[in-house]
């Protein structure tokens, strides 16, 4: 018997597909739902993580289906609402999003959308209903859709052979799923650029479907978590891309440092050209560490610690504080998991981290590890901080939903990411 989740983290398959669409300039969603949908879609995003996108909120169309499309069939309607939305919107590709009611009545979305596609217009079909996966299926479907569904749109794009770059796809980092996507995109495009390697992001600034058009052009696809490797196990099938699978992305030098070793060997580039960039990062770093060392000591930064989050945040985390802080890691609470939370095996390196390792994705049930593992410090999301602090622990949130943090630029990976975390940190532990 299946038990239900109290104060869920996160939305259904519909919600991840509009939040992974919205975050690739020129993608305008048609959503083929009730009002409701789109709407809680808005309202979690407002709480849950602040990123602003060209069609946001109450902007992103929506046939708003009600009992009677509900019981006779909606398509008629979802053909109006895309008529609409191709006349007032410029989108260079609308994309409908059948949820759970459509779905289950039997609308025929793909066939509306063939209509608008004979019509000169560029389009796709995603099913999104929510009873099929969460936001993270969702982010995952509609990648895999983009891939398979956009060579039938576009002509292959050709580069020029004399300028053409080595170029690398990042997969499985999910907008505003990982509250500090854009920036730890960034900081991957900072430390892969000494190589001479082109970094495609596919979401936030400047990623558009061009971006998206050329994945097949890449010399090497690059999966940062467990939902980017379906996407590179496609990409592979198809156009016969390698890609390597990075367990822990890291915070601080020597994860970064094994990820660009890794993208040199593959790409066969010697790493001595980026000599020069490690050496200056590495002791950037090392000089962040000395500025803090009075702090460390008198303040007694050594805490025992539990971490909540998807997989991916958590070993970063775990990583960077036993190494670099001395931090007894006692739990790990992995929340992004598919299936069973008893059919769950954690990875060596998990197990290396932590003392215990959870599978959970209910709140309650969390909090009452955090309350019988009675950390000094709790890493997590914003559903964690009541329990930290009544807890008389330390907070500060790391994972999605974060309901009071905004964060337009900062990582939580790599040297910057180290450096951001050791500010953030100190700061916390001097606070009482």
């Amino acid at each position: 018997m299946s038990k239900s989740i109290e104060r869920s983290r996160y939305g259904c398959n519909l919600h991840g597909a509009i939040q992974t669409a919205t975050q690739i300039q020129g993608v305008v969603p048609i959503i083929h739902a009730t009002p409701g949908c789109g709407l809680q879609h808005d309202i979690a995003k407002k709480v849950g993580a602040v990123s602003a996108t060209d069609i946001q909120g109450y902007e992103i169309p929506s046939s708003n289906v009600y009992e009677k499309q509900v019981i006779f069939g909606g398509t008629s309607r979802l053909r109006e609402q895309i008529k609409n939305t191709v006349k007032i919107i410029n989108g260079e590709l609308f994309l409908t999003l059948s949820g759970c009611e459509s779905e289950m009545v039997g609308d025929d979305s793909l066939s509306m959308t063939q209509e608008i596609i004979d019509q000169g217009e560029k389009a796709i079909n995603y099913k999104a209903p929510g009873f099929k996966g969460d936001q993270y299926i969702g982010y995952q479907g509609l990648v895999d859709a983009l891939i398979e569904k956009l060579p039938t749109l576009y002509e292959d794009v050709e580069d020029e052979a004399e300028n053409s770059p080595i170029r690398v796809n990042i997969l499985g980092i999910i907008p505003e799923q990982d509250i500090y996507w854009q920036g730890n995109l960034n900081e991957i495009e900072r430390v892969l650029k000494p190589l001479g390697v082109e970094v495609n992001k596919l979401f936030g600034y400047e990623q558009s479907i061009e971006n998206w058009r050329r994945l097949n052009k890449a010399s090497l696809n690059i999966v940062i978590s467990k939902w980017g490797a379906q996407a590179a196990e496609k990409l592979q099938s198809l156009y016969g891309t390698p890609y390597i699978v990075v367990e822990n992305l890291g915070i601080g030098p020597e994860s970064v440092e094994q990820l660009i070793s890794v993208v040199a060997s593959e790409l066969n580039i010697n790493i001595d050209v980026a000599k020069e960039f490690l050496d200056k990062e590495r002791e950037r770093f090392r000089y962040s560490l000395e500025q803090i060392a009075e702090y460390y000591y008198d303040y007694e930064f050594q805490k025992s610690v539990v971490i909540v989050g998807d997989e991916s945040t958590t070993i970063r985390y775990a990583d960077f504080l036993s190494t670099y802080l001395g931090m007894e890691i006692r739990a790990i609470v992995i929340t992004d998991f598919v299936g069973e939370e008893k059919k769950q095996e954690p990875s060596e390196l998990l197990k290396s981290l932590a003392d215990e390792i959870y599978y959970k994705k209910n709140t309650r049930e969390i909090n009452q590890i955090i309350e019988d593992t009675k950390p000094e410090l709790v890493l997590g999301s914003s559903l964690e901080k009541e329990t930290a602090e009544r807890s008389e622990a330390y907070f500060e949130t790391i994972s999605y939903p974060a309901y009071s943090k905004v964060i337009l630029n900062s990582s939580d990976v790599g040297y910057e990411g180290a450096i951001r975390l050791l500010e953030d940190l100190s700061s916390l532990l001097l606070s009482r």
